[in-house]
């Protein structure tokens, strides 16, 4: 049987064929492009064409390489962003980035209408300046009138899905990334919405995980080259949703981490918390594919790693991941660590405010050495590993359980030196793999749509089709966690 993952990260994208035979699901990346925003009309914004452009292709040469039918079509994305549109699913405006400097403020203005405590006890969602809710409130103070003519909020893996399909609808992990749905239930806070003064009508229907949205909309499957039209399903649309899909182990304490451009670390739960301990840890409560909870924190990721790498190339220093890498693996362990979480590092480098600049100014006020690119990425790693492990603290205190092992996927497994300072820095056996665990859980949600596998089985699907290696703690080290 075969399927297509379109996986789309906010650096890049991918489009996998995959092949499922027995118990073992092969993945054939046949496309990848790049997904580079703009600055248009005062905003960064995502060039959603050009993603559509690299979708459609994606799919061709995927139709072009598949040995037999392909039986569906699933895609993933990055939470929290969205496209207004009309009644025909067209965009009325171009989707601004998370990362535009619009959504400042509007935190604080959400909550002198709605109290931190109380919007975190409704909606289980951590306030991240980032969130879907400040973006529509943004909106409604500057181009209210924007709001009031759409049709609908889809979220970007949405806007794709109804663009394949024809049907517009809202996935409940992707959902639960806006902060407008309430805690753990795939149902809108409708109240909420109404004290914010957004237009309830832009909130349609919630669906699961795994649902059948339709076939291939006819001119589509005409374009592409299908003359049996594959179903397009709803795989986990949030991308971590899917990650955490394709965890090749279901044993119990075991914590996971999606790394790419942001690290979702967190736990699977059967109930949302939202109380003060959940709060003051800095957790959200998001939906799993099968409608647990994914009990998890937003830590900053490879981003800065990615950022600091573009400003090396601008100054003409051309080395690779792997390069920087084994440069950081080289370079002397620092006695402290830098705050990865630092609000200064949220936003895009810049020529006149570079992140390379930032880390080192964060290294320096610390009197860490940050001057040559080994220490440079050396001190991003050690940061990200010493946020890992003070979240590995708090899933700890609020869900009252041990964290024995901890399953690392995505880009950032395929660094070495990243996963052996996260069991050195947590304290346990870190199990890196899958590298496209994102890809892996997209189409293992399409099988289970499709009736190929059980929830049961997945976890022995992406383990018997993964390379996986074990970094277990060094004997008496780890990063001071502060």
């Amino acid at each position: 049987m075969q399927m297509i993952a379109i996986d789309l990260g906010a650096d890049s994208g991918r489009v996998v064929l995959g092949t499922l035979t027995g118990d073992r699901l092969t993945l054939d990346v046949v496309h990848r492009f790049a997904n580079t925003p703009q600055q248009v009309a005062g905003h960064l914004r995502w060039n959603i064409h050009a993603l559509w452009s690299g979708i459609r292709k994606g799919i061709h040469l995927a139709k072009k390489n598949a040995v037999e039918p392909v039986a569906s079509i699933g895609i993933d994305t990055w939470g929290v962003d969205f496209g207004l549109v009309d009644q025909a699913g067209q965009l009325i405006d171009q989707p601004i980035h998370y990362r535009d400097e619009r959504n400042h403020g509007m935190p604080e203005l959400v909550h002198a209408i709605v109290p931190r405590e109380e919007l975190f006890a409704r909606t289980g969602t951590r306030s991240l300046v980032i969130n879907t809710i400040f973006q529509l409130v943004a909106i409604n103070r500057s181009a209210p009138d924007l709001l009031r003519s759409a049709h609908r909020l889809l979220t970007i893996p949405d806007l794709f899905s109804c663009w394949l399909s024809g049907t517009q609808a809202n996935e409940w992990s992707n959902a639960g990334t806006t902060g407008l749905t309430l805690a753990g239930k795939p149902e809108w806070d409708r109240k909420l919405i109404t004290q914010l003064g957004l237009p309830n009508h832009l909130f349609g229907t919630i669906v699961k995980s795994a649902a059948d949205l339709g076939p291939l909309r006819d001119e589509l499957a005409a374009e592409l080259g299908f003359s049996e039209r594959p179903r397009i399903i709803a795989p986990g649309c949030h991308d971590t949703a899917s990650a955490v899909a394709a965890m090749p182990t279901s044993a119990s304490g075991t914590a996971y981490i999606s790394c790419g451009t942001w690290s979702l670390m967190g736990v699977l739960a059967d109930q949302p918390a939202t109380g003060a301990d959940a709060l003051a840890a800095d957790l959200s409560n998001e939906i799993a594919v099968d409608g647990r909870i994914r009990l998890l924190k937003n830590i900053m990721g490879l981003w800065v790693w990615q950022e600091c790498r573009r400003d090396l190339v601008a100054e003409g220093t051309e080395l690779s991941h792997a390069e920087l890498a084994e440069l950081a693996a080289a370079a002397p362990a620092a006695a402290d660590v830098i705050d990865i979480d630092h609000p200064s590092l949220l936003t895009q480098s810049r020529p006149d405010d570079r992140m390379i600049d930032r880390i080192r100014r964060l290294a320096s006020a610390q009197n860490l050495a940050a001057a040559t690119p080994g220490e440079l990425f050396r001190r991003i790693t050690e940061g990200l590993a010493a946020a890992y492990a003070r979240c590995r603290t708090g899933l700890e205190q609020v869900t009252g359980q041990p964290i024995t092992a901890i399953s690392l996927m995505g880009g950032g497994c395929r660094n070495r030196l990243l996963c052996q300072l996260t069991a050195d820095a947590c304290r346990v056996p870190v199990l890196a793999g899958p590298d496209e665990g994102t890809a892996l859980g997209n189409l293992l949600v399409q099988a289970r749509s499709l009736g190929l596998v059980d929830d049961a089985g997945m976890a022995r699907v992406s383990a018997a089709s993964s390379e996986l290696a074990t970094f277990t703690p060094a004997a008496g080290l780890h990063h001071r966690a502060r």
